[in-house]
């Protein structure tokens, strides 16, 4: 299966990655790759990137080598509303926002709770995509989520970074994939890169796909033009 885009890369401006944004284009480009977004932690990480350097993020970084540059976040949900720790006038103008829950701003509530915020989170903003999910300490009622994800075409990732990290729960999140596939939900592999030479591997994210039985059909970043018309980009530098 080929993949044209990486949808969540993280700089050294995130705190605990180790690259620049011209270091992961040099590895993007040499593994082929159409398109990336750039997606630093949101500010409730205390290591992370200021507002302002989203801002800039957006105002300047477009392409670089012919690779087109979505700006992005992979943002925090922080309370029960579905909050996420940027600005609104800033969350607007990002190209690519994924969610997700991390234990420096969510402490889990239990699953009606971690549900609701999501929700919230979904309906409020331009989402893109709901990071690693397979991740076991937030559980959520996945069947009230699916509804939104179709309406909204918002997709659930699949990350190489954290499957490959938490590999005795692939049974329980292939169960959440099969869910979501039965009903129409699409997926986006990526890499969750950081640092630069990990940009654009997918190799476990892969096999996870494979043991889940999801087509190349079932995952958005297998075709370009698709992947445009899906997350409503744009489609040149």
């Amino acid at each position: 299966m080929n993949l044209i885009g990486d949808f969540h890369i993280h700089t050294i401006a995130s705190g605990d990655a180790f690259g620049t944004i011209r270091e992961i284009v040099n590895v993007a480009k040499k593994k082929k790759l159409k398109c990336i977004s750039i997606t630093e932690h949101g500010p409730k990480m205390e290591a992370s990137a200021h507002y302002y350097y989203f801002e800039s993020l957006i105002d300047n970084v477009k392409e670089d080598s012919g690779l087109i540059i979505y700006s992005g976040v992979e943002a925090n949900i922080i309370d029960d509303k579905g909050t996420l720790d940027l600005p609104d006038s800033i969350l607007e103008k990002l190209e690519f926002i994924i969610v997700s829950f991390h234990d420096f701003s969510w402490e889990d509530k239990g699953i009606i709770k971690n549900t609701k915020a999501l929700k919230s989170a979904l309906l409020k903003y331009n989402v893109k995509c709901i990071a690693h999910l397979n991740h076991p300490l937030y559980p959520i009622h996945i069947q009230e989520i699916i509804p939104i994800l179709i309406d909204r075409n918002i997709t659930i990732e699949i990350n190489n970074k954290s499957l490959k990290k938490e590999k005795n729960n692939w049974l329980n999140f292939k169960d959440i994939i099969l869910k979501c596939r039965n009903k129409g939900v699409k997926f986006l592999v990526n890499s969750d890169a950081h640092y630069p030479l990990q940009v654009g591997e997918f190799r476990t994210a892969l096999e996870f796909a494979n043991y889940a039985g999801l087509k190349e059909d079932d995952i958005i970043n297998t075709h370009f033009d698709r992947l445009i018309e899906y997350f409503n980009l744009r489609k040149n530098c």
